[in-house]
């Protein structure tokens, strides 16, 4: 019970301090509110089934532990001279935490990720640090969980927010990733009411503890986001924006789902532009709830998956001609909004499973250069930033 009473005094200061660093925020002019963060984006690389792979014997071996190799500054050099000035890191911080209530995570890990991050942010590319496979283990947003979700986000973004606090503008924190209840009716389809409530505590708890934990996290953009990521109607029309300069919302965009990814019996292989409406719709929902009241929006997954298809001539054929078409309409959308995108890369280009890779690791060469050409193409038709 004293630790319960200890952790209510420590939430209620950290609020309070939220409070007023957010009325700082407002004030701070030299550095740039997350719309104009997102203005010098322009597109994005994740380094996917990396830091967020989990299930080895041991942490430190959850690095390469789901395919890909171990990462390297020379990888992440070769993104940023295609013209990448994104990267995020997706994380899953469930194996390095020691018990409850702190949550300690474990050092070497902490210091691994941050090796990384400096390999971006050392060469002045945007970095989005997040917390990823959490619904793997303990993030199940259910209101009979909201206390101790609080407790171990709050922990793990405390000891972030502290680690990074010297970081500039550069660095931005997302605080979930795709936070939902797995194997539920709802799963991917916004959730329900009391799914998306405990989200929105979630949420408010991480820009509170970030806001409050001194350096930089003060104006610090941060990313949160609605049930699963999902654009649908529910998830984005209860999602609370809290009113800070520095707050972006995220969202995962593989639309339309039967070209982006392969369903088996139901793949749509050819785009033909029919599909358009799709991104368009789903767009729309996010201007109207966001844009439209100055809430910039990010796209922190999208890509279509490698595939291997039986074209009208019946001879078998790769995708790429069609993922070209696709994307040129996909970020005509995007761009008409000033969303910026970053696109999801889990290093498998031929192994069964999704082969959303576009970047070969091993060689630091492109699988599709053609692909990774249009994505910095068509970007900078809108944004035509240098790398800062």
């Amino acid at each position: 019970m004293k630790k319960r009473r200890l952790f209510a005094a420590a939430a209620a200061a950290v609020l309070a301090m939220a409070t007023a660093a957010t009325a700082l925020c407002a004030e701070d002019a030299d550095v740039p509110t997350a719309a104009e963060v997102l203005a010098q984006m322009n597109v994005g690389w994740n380094l996917g089934n990396t830091f967020d792979a989990w299930g080895a014997p041991d942490v430190m071996s959850n690095e390469t532990y789901w395919g890909n190799p171990k990462t390297t500054k020379e990888m992440i050099d070769a993104v940023r001279e295609q013209g990448f000035n994104t990267l995020r890191i997706p994380v899953t911080w469930a194996q390095s935490l020691g018990e409850a209530p702190d949550y300690t995570i474990d050092g070497e890990w902490l210091d691994r990720v941050a090796e990384v991050v400096d390999y971006a942010y050392g060469e002045g590319m945007f970095v989005i640090l997040d917390t990823h496979h959490e619904p793997d283990f303990w993030l199940v947003p259910q209101p009979e969980n909201v206390d101790e979700l609080k407790t171990e986000l709050t922990a793990i973004w405390t000891q972030l927010s502290e680690r990074f606090a010297d970081y500039d503008y550069h660095l931005l924190f997302e605080g979930m990733n795709e936070p939902r209840t797995k194997g539920s009716e709802k799963e991917w389809s916004g959730g329900t009411d009391e799914e998306r409530a405990v989200v929105n505590e979630l949420n408010k708890a991480f820009v509170d503890t970030v806001r409050a934990s001194g350096g930089n996290n003060a104006t610090r953009s941060l990313i949160i986001c609605p049930y699963g990521n999902s654009v649908t109607y529910n998830s984005v029309l209860q999602l609370e924006v809290p009113d800070d300069p520095y707050v972006m919302v995220s969202a995962h965009l593989y639309t339309p789902y039967y070209f982006t990814y392969e369903p088996e019996g139901q793949s749509i292989n050819e785009w033909d532009g029919t599909l358009k409406k799709d991104i368009i719709s789903n767009v729309d929902l996010l201007k109207r709830h966001f844009l439209s009241k100055d809430i910039p929006v990010i796209v922190t997954e999208f890509g279509a998956v490698h595939k291997i298809y039986k074209g009208a001539d019946g001879n078998e054929t790769e995708n790429t001609e069609q993922v070209l078409k696709w994307l040129a309409d996909y970020m005509e959308v995007m761009n008409r909004f000033g969303i910026k995108c970053i696109w999801w890369d889990n290093g498998n280009y031929s192994d069964e499973g999704e082969k959303f890779a576009i970047f070969d690791r091993r060689n630091c060469s492109w699988y599709s250069q053609e692909i990774a050409d249009a994505l910095i193409e068509d970007c900078q038709k809108i944004s035509d930033q240098p790398l800062q």
